[in-house]
């Protein structure tokens, strides 16, 4: 398992994790880790960054509903590379039994800004009145109208860890097991022995990416959303970056 790579991290805590820095406005890089460059890049990250742990736990389940229009403005913008755009989700952290709504903006190339609100989790595939009302805020800062018939359109399931650097803001997250899958059932899973590596920081160079750099890996383009829209999710688009690490399962 992939949990078992880290055992031998020293643990931080998700509330020592927060106080760090929450990192609502960040830049995000990407990368397609095989199995054996992965284990290369834990050596590497060993001593200087801590793993997130959870009631004795390392490794986390996710579920996450992407929502969007009947004309699918949000994939569109995407495709497009428009700015501002978004992304409106919920994201459930299984184990944990808890849910967010959030909206993940993209106000000019290169610069996430991220708004949530809590949300239940039987409630996960539908938009409540808070949550339309954190879309409309966030849409609005960034002079764009929230659309009143957003409906969800893809989900996505994945396990992740995450890691922190002791000192600093900079953390990076490591998702395994990544399935897509459409309101139908159609699904697409993450090819074997592949891991996703995102690091997140204000300035888009951290230790983790100095390390990446240094195994030969580049960043590379790859939205979940994207893929799993031209995958499963009926858009008519060709394949998206990254789609090739995908295989259709039903």
């Amino acid at each position: 398992m992939a949990e078992d790579l880290v055992a031998d991290f020293d643990p931080v805590s998700l509330k020592e994790l927060d106080e760090r820095a929450a990192l609502l406005r960040r830049v995000d890089n990407k990368y397609a880790v095989e199995r054996e460059r992965f284990e290369e890049l834990l050596e590497r990250l060993r001593e200087n960054h801590q793993v997130l742990e959870i009631e004795g736990k390392r490794m986390f389940g996710y579920r996450s509903t992407y929502f969007d229009t009947p004309e699918l403005r949000c994939f569109t913008d995407h495709l497009e590379d428009r700015h501002p755009r978004y992304k409106a989700r919920t994201r459930c952290y299984v184990d944990a039994g808890t849910c967010v709504f959030e909206v993940k903006l993209k106000p000019r190339d290169g610069e996430t800004d991220k708004r949530q609100v809590d949300h239940p989790v039987k409630r996960a595939d539908q938009l409540t009145e808070a949550s339309r009302e954190c879309l409309a805020q966030a849409l609005s800062d960034v002079g764009l109208e929230a659309p009143g018939d957003l409906a969800p359109t893809l989900v996505t399931i994945f396990d992740r860890i995450t890691l922190a650097a002791r000192e600093g803001s900079e953390r990076l997250t490591c998702d395994v097991g990544v399935r897509l899958s459409n309101p139908d059932g159609e699904t697409a899973g993450l090819r074997d022995r592949v891991v996703l590596v995102e690091t997140k920081s204000e300035s888009g160079e951290s230790p983790a990416d100095r390390a990446l750099g240094e195994l030969g890996l580049e960043a590379i383009s790859l939205s979940k959303y994207r893929v799993g829209m031209s995958l499963v999710g009926g858009a008519e688009a060709g394949p998206q970056p990254g789609s090739e690490l995908f295989d259709r399962r039903g």
